[in-house]
């Protein structure tokens, strides 16, 4: 599982939308790959009329330990206007391959600026240019604008571009429907949406950029799970190349531990 794919994980894993919640709603998911539980995260969502705030904690376990973090932290704040998400600060932190790696995003209105890199970006890549992150959003903020749209719309169809410190992709989704979900013990329809990312600036130098700019794909079934409460992801599928597809379920939600 690459970097790059646990991102596009821990995104698709924000998607609270519709009204404020009274408080922080906190959902435990389950990270398994063909069928082997590989990793757990833990996602707090908090929400008032103008304002959030998102943050996941990533665990690997078993046979997941051998090629995921060990622990990641992942952080998003920022501002609600209608339907428009408008991030100030975004931080992650975490192990990853045996060293240390924190970034952290601060925005001055859409245009982000790099606060911290750890390590720095070495000579293997060519670094996004200041013009091509300009009007990018982080990626958590990303998918809260895309949840938002689908809680007034009904609809998952949207396109935007996310910046995470050293790649820029662009992202695109669409409505596939509205059905009952492949998911045991719910009983309801769900919202399944297809997703799409595709990295257009960031390159590893060795890197054919045909081919790493290859479209990453993924679907999300989404529900309202309690009066009150926003939609969540129930389960998110992806693909992977090595030893098979991957696959996240909900496991727990409720209101989020002070």
């Amino acid at each position: 599982m690459t970097r790059r794919a646990l991102l596009a994980v821990l995104a698709s894993l924000a998607l609270p939308a519709g009204p404020a919640c009274a408080n922080p709603v906190q959902a435990e998911y389950a990270l398994s790959q063909s069928g082997i539980p590989v990793m757990d995260v833990s996602v707090v969502i908090d929400l008032s009329a103008d304002r959030y705030r998102l943050s996941s904690v990533a665990r690997s376990r078993g046979i997941g330990r051998l090629f995921l973090p060990r622990e990641q932290a992942t952080e998003a704040e920022g501002g609600l206007v209608g339907r428009e998400v408008l991030p100030l600060r975004y931080r992650t932190e975490g192990e990853w391959r045996g060293s240390l790696r924190r970034t952290v995003l601060e925005y001055l209105g859409r245009t982000p600026r790099l606060a911290a890199l750890e390590p720095p970006e070495g000579p293997d890549r060519i670094p996004v240019r200041p013009e091509e992150a300009e009007g990018t959003i982080d990626v958590l903020s990303a998918l809260l604008r895309l949840s938002r749209d689908a809680a007034a719309t009904g609809r998952c169809d949207l396109t935007g571009a996310v910046y995470d410190g050293r790649r820029r992709l662009e992202w695109s989704s669409r409505t596939i429907g509205i059905g009952a979900p492949p998911v045991r013990g719910f009983t309801g329809e769900a919202l399944r949406c297809a997703l799409e990312s595709r990295l257009v600036a960031g390159f590893r130098r060795s890197d054919d950029p045909a081919r790493a700019g290859q479209p990453r794909r993924a679907e999300a079934w989404l529900a309202v799970l309690g009066t009150g409460r926003p939609p969540l992801p129930l389960r998110v599928e992806f693909p992977s190349t090595i030893l098979g597809a991957f696959r996240m379920d909900l496991v727990r939600v409720g209101p989020s531990a002070p």
